[in-house]
């Protein structure tokens, strides 16, 4: 569950929220400052920001996914789950 959090979720949403924290920062600055609509026109949103900021989280959900995965064997195979005794077990790597 944590690794689909850093995985898929988490470049998903932190960007869209760092927008939002950052839309809201403008509006208050064009409000504090009094800027024209014309002036406030001018300023522009940090698209390639939020885009650098989503692949970056998602290289970093990416490469803790693969460090924090169990390690296999090299050159093991894998043995499907199967019922042994009455009894599920769980599929697994195996060395050969």
């Amino acid at each position: 569950m944590i690794r689909m959090l850093f995985t898929y979720a988490l470049p998903l949403i932190l960007p869209t929220v760092m927008f939002f924290i950052w839309t809201a920062w403008a509006r208050k600055r064009i409000d504090v400052n009094h800027i024209s609509p014309e002036e406030a026109y001018r300023i522009k949103t940090p698209w390639f920001r939020l885009i650098l900021a989503g692949v970056g989280l998602m290289v970093v959900g990416l490469l803790l996914s693969v460090l924090l995965s169990p390690k296999n064997p090299p050159k093991s195979t894998y043995q499907a789950p199967r019922i042994e005794n009455g009894k599920i077990v769980p599929g697994q790597y195996a060395p050969k």
